[in-house]
């Protein structure tokens, strides 16, 4: 488990007891900058036992998106990002089955799916459009694995616009490039992937013309601890490069698949195994220490750097900390 005790927001409208009535518009300033992903819908009841959820709902979908708010996630502004396969939407059923009891947490969600099934299967695109507009979800994320975008992907955008939804790209910093740049302009927000220590050179930063850019710092799948120095030395030089009026924010990137989730913690490990054991709910606090020390300063999280530093040593010297 994290060692740091991370400055988590109040539990949201809507965490423990999806409330009916209708959540007031809100400031988005007062969330911390962050995008986590949710499970495949498919495996959403893994999420609700890997968080620790002790209490049974109908809906596993519905059990993982609390428990992801619970853990101070914004409840607003597409925050949860959630895969969803084009190919079978006769099974969408579950990720719409809270618009009857609390369609505001819609606006905590973002669908994301696939650039190429998003082309190849243009009526379940337009069907899928269709049906997060229904169910109030707050935008829609492209992702692209190449460095060549399609042009397509404008119309994509406008669509989802049009539709009330708010349109976000997904693409390697290999994509930041000339011919890309008009494609990107209809994006409001640009997630990029930033493992490894990728750092954008500023001249491939200048093309992305958006209202707001996500670094995809921490992976998902590692079970490694993200190292939250180099994280965040990342992140901030990478805003120094970017317009002044780009707001950026934190992501993880990838999903929480079988290899975060089948390591939970457990009694039986010693101290320094367990925190070597990064399930979701430890990405989920990495992500929101790098907010807090993004945003606000790292001295707000010092105690989150501390333990990752103290980890460290003690891997490195195979002493315990």
């Amino acid at each position: 488990m994290s060692n740091s005790t991370p400055n988590l927001s109040p539990e949201p409208p809507g965490a423990a007891g999806l409330p009916s009535t209708p959540l007031a518009p809100s400031d988005f300033s007062q969330f911390l900058p962050v995008q986590v992903p949710i499970l495949p819908w498919k495996n959403a009841k893994l999420l609700s036992q890997a968080l620790g959820d002790t209490v049974y709902v109908s809906s596993a979908f519905a059990t993982a998106l609390r428990l992801e708010l619970q853990l101070g996630v914004p409840a607003q502004r597409g925050e949860v990002g959630v895969r969803i396969p084009l190919d079978d939407p006769a099974s969408w059923s579950e990720l719409f089955c809270l618009g009857d009891t609390a369609p505001q947490l819609g606006r905590a969600l973002r669908a994301e799916v696939s650039a190429q099934e998003l082309l190849e299967n243009p009526q379940a695109s337009a069907k899928l459009l269709s049906r997060l507009a229904e169910n109030n979800w707050y935008g829609l994320e492209i992702e692209v694995p190449g460095e060549n975008l399609d042009s397509q992907l404008i119309q994509v955008a406008r669509r989802a616009a049009d539709a009330g939804l708010h349109p976000a790209l997904s693409v390697l910093p290999g994509a930041l490039h000339s011919q890309n740049q008009g494609i990107m302009s209809a994006f409001e927000t640009i997630s990029l992937d930033l493992l490894n220590g990728y750092q954008p050179r500023r001249e491939q930063l200048k093309y992305l013309a958006t209202q707001r850019v996500v670094g995809k710092i921490i992976d998902a799948k590692d079970s490694e601890r993200t190292n939250l120095e180099a994280a965040l030395e990342t992140l901030v030089l990478m805003r120094a490069k970017l317009d002044s009026q780009s707001e950026v924010a934190v992501g993880i990137a990838g999903h929480f698949g079988l290899e975060s989730l089948t390591l939970p913690l457990r009694e039986d490990l010693d101290f320094v195994a367990r925190t070597r054991l990064a399930g979701a709910r430890e990405k989920i606090f990495e992500a929101l220490d790098l907010a807090n020390a993004l945003t606000q300063g790292k001295t707000t999280v010092a105690s989150a750097f501390v333990a990752d530093v103290l980890s460290r040593a003690g891997k490195a010297t195979s002493l315990p900390v």
